[in-house]
């Protein structure tokens, strides 16, 4: 009588791991690149209120709701992971992505914009979540000696995922006329395709190849969990509620200042092309920052790397609220890459206190105020520019918010002074 292997607590049958990084790898990296469009928003926004006729103030929502999305699909989808394993989870996040979108095109000029807060922004968002958690964490255990290393490359696909698709959308919007249905019909098709092909490849590693892995000495700043932490047991302790708060407050600057690249650019005195090149040159800059600093973070430390990034930030949002013309572009760049590696360490910092074993649902349930952070701080942007004309107040909260969370990450550094001792 043969035996089938058993399914163990990744969900995913042993026979299914490989020794090679290299398949899985790029097809999680592909899958990245293509739910990374949730950070396209900036190019979409003004060819869809002239599609549909829509007022500015509620087509910022629709970015806001989808990141909100994300971070529901990112704890469903992480705790789905840990159950059903990377492979099943992320088709399941790129069909319900695909599928979000497609149905976001099928909208139709002058109908309810909470129809495309349905598909585009809640569907979509969560097909991106699912996705996202499930190859996150899959690449990170790969490479287990190098955690920040694996979340950086992880997260800067995401984000490049702005630097590949906003000139062809920008050029299929300029072709069709700002038919926004089209464009998105479009991509969706492509989404689907290219990105259940790359999920295709997504595998574990298998214990031969963990095994063969350099068992590097514990660095100076390092945080090392004892043992693998559970969600119940994660969220009664102070690191977990730091973490959760550091996504809430540090990305109220970029959720804020995202979705009014573009237009707040040519106010400041660019060409629409020039503008549209800043929000693709953002996606350079945010993976970057993904990549340098994550990887940065494992020899400098991660509370040390975030309060760095905090400090940029706070002197970004400042210059935001007066800078016109290349220093505009600059400042933006700037702000883009400091956002980027906290983003990344963060997923470092939550297995660094508490495991690899549960970490999609440990980051998932933190990441979930990085969708209160987002409705809440652009709602109240947008009701201060409609009373003031201005985004003055905007980069305000956004400095203050930045300052808020170098407190947090003192706090959670006199935790692991604690854990030491």
């Amino acid at each position: 009588m043969i035996r089938l292997p058993r399914r163990g607590r990744e969900g995913v049958n042993d026979m299914t791991k490989t020794k090679s990084p290299v398949l899985p790898i790029i097809g999680g990296l592909v899958a990245m690149l293509c739910v990374g469009v949730i950070y396209l928003w900036s190019v979409l926004k003004n060819a869809t209120m002239i599609h549909f006729g829509w007022e500015s103030g509620s087509v910022n929502l629709i970015a806001s709701i989808m990141l909100f999305a994300f971070c529901v699909g990112n704890f469903g989808g992480g705790a789905l992971n840990d159950k059903f394993g990377p492979k099943k989870i992320s088709f399941l996040g790129v069909i319900l992505f695909g599928v979000g979108i497609f149905l976001s095109s099928c909208v139709k000029p002058g109908s309810s914009i909470w129809l495309f807060y349905l598909t585009y922004s809640a569907i979509g968002g969560i097909g991106v979540g699912v996705s996202y958690g499930a190859l996150l964490s899959c690449i990170q255990k790969w490479f287990p000696h190098r955690r920040g290393f694996a979340t950086g490359i992880a997260t800067a696909a995401f984000g490049l995922g702005t630097v590949a698709f906003s000139p062809i959308i920008g050029v299929m919007l300029e072709k069709n006329d700002n038919n926004v249905s089209a464009t998105l019909r479009i991509l969706s098709l492509v989404f689907l395709v290219v990105g259940l092909i790359a999920c295709c490849f997504i595998q574990l590693p298998s214990e031969e190849y963990l095994a063969k892995l350099p068992k590097p000495a514990p660095k100076k700043n390092a945080i090392v969990a004892k043992r693998e932490i559970p969600l119940k047991e994660a969220i009664r302790t102070v690191p977990f509620w730091c973490i959760l708060l550091t996504i809430f407050f540090y990305n109220a600057t970029w959720n804020m200042l995202n979705p009014i690249i573009r237009p707040l650019g040519e106010e400041r005195g660019l060409s629409t092309a020039l503008a549209l090149t800043c929000v693709s040159l953002t996606g350079v800059f945010n993976a970057s920052g993904r990549f340098v600093m994550s990887a940065l973070s494992d020899k400098l430390g991660r509370v040390e790397t975030v309060v760095i990034l905090c400090v940029v930030t706070i002197v970004c949002a400042l210059l935001l609220m007066f800078v016109g013309g290349y220093g505009y572009i600059v400042v933006v760049m700037i702000t883009a890459f400091a956002f980027g590696g906290p983003s990344a360490i963060n997923p470092a910092t939550t297995t660094d206190f508490f495991g690899a074993k549960y970490t999609g649902t440990n980051y998932g349930v933190a990441m979930l105020s990085l969708g209160f952070s987002s409705i809440l701080f652009n709602s109240i942007s947008n009701a201060l520019v409609k009373s003031t004309g201005r985004y003055y107040m905007t980069f305000v909260m956004g400095a203050i918010t930045a300052a808020i969370t170098i407190a947090l990450q003192l706090v959670m550094k006199k935790y692991k002074k604690k854990m030491d001792a």
